[in-house]
């Protein structure tokens, strides 16, 4: 069976490419290229769904592709190349970075849709994220020196698989103050639900202390779901070459 008969061959095979190379395919990576998926939408659906099982998902601002299972039970979820958190502060403070996302989303008004993603310092999601402690867990509540360290253990992962960007600073900003840094929101953190944010995730986090396996992966928080995307699969996991 064919699948791009009809359609530009060069450009098929450089979408095929795009989509497998990363997690997540933006407008302003190659725009051309991105419209031309738009418009061929349903053959390239079509072809991931009949060959890998796997769904394509194509909205205004990114691209991605869904795996629902891995095949190769050989291989540990640790020795993955994709984002897939394993230590349950990784999980929660994703999750307290969603929300503040949501937050700023709400507060100026703007949508994943907007040409201008929000912005916001890092000292302004440490003041959220400890407030958001105080908020569900009081007297138990970590210190600003806890959530500030789990925060910045997250951000390497965030930047590396395009959730976030980091502003380029004044040349005449010699010394920043970290928690000056300026990141950038990308589309791909409104294709995961923050509704897993519970007292009870925030609280077993601090509250709690299992050992994890052999490569010291810590107890697991609540799974995180893509599920924000409408025809995105409920479990599915995004896929890297």
């Amino acid at each position: 069976m064919t699948y791009f008969d009809k359609i530009h061959q060069g450009r098929a095979r450089q979408i095929l490419n795009v989509l497998t190379e990363a997690p997540f395919f933006y407008p302003d990576d190659d725009p051309d290229l991105f419209l031309f998926l738009r418009r061929n939408r349903a053959e390239f659906a079509r072809f991931f769904a009949d060959t890998f099982g796997w769904d394509l998902v194509v909205e205004a601002r990114c691209a991605r592709l869904y795996k629902p299972r891995w095949y190769n039970k050989a291989i540990r979820p640790s020795q993955h190349d994709v984002f897939e958190l394993s230590r349950q502060g990784d999980c929660v403070a994703f999750l307290l970075v969603l929300e503040h996302y949501e937050r700023l989303l709400d507060q100026t008004g703007a949508s994943v849709d907007d040409p201008e993603p929000p912005r916001f310092y890092f000292g302004e999601l440490l003041e959220f994220a400890v407030g958001r402690f105080a908020e569900e867990l009081s007297g138990a509540a970590p210190g600003e020196a806890e959530v500030r360290k789990m925060l910045r253990g997250l951000m390497p992962a965030l930047l590396r698989f395009r959730f976030l960007r980091e502003v380029e600073p004044p040349r005449d900003a010699a010394g920043l103050d970290p928690e000056n840094l300026i990141y950038e929101c990308l589309p791909a953190l409104h294709h995961y639900d923050v509704r897993r944010l519970t007292p009870r995730a925030l609280a077993s986090f601090f509250g709690q202390d299992e050992p994890g396996d052999d490569e010291g992966e810590g107890e697991r928080a609540p799974e995180l779901e893509p599920g924000r995307a409408a025809d995105a699969g409920a479990d599915g996991e995004e896929v890297t070459a």
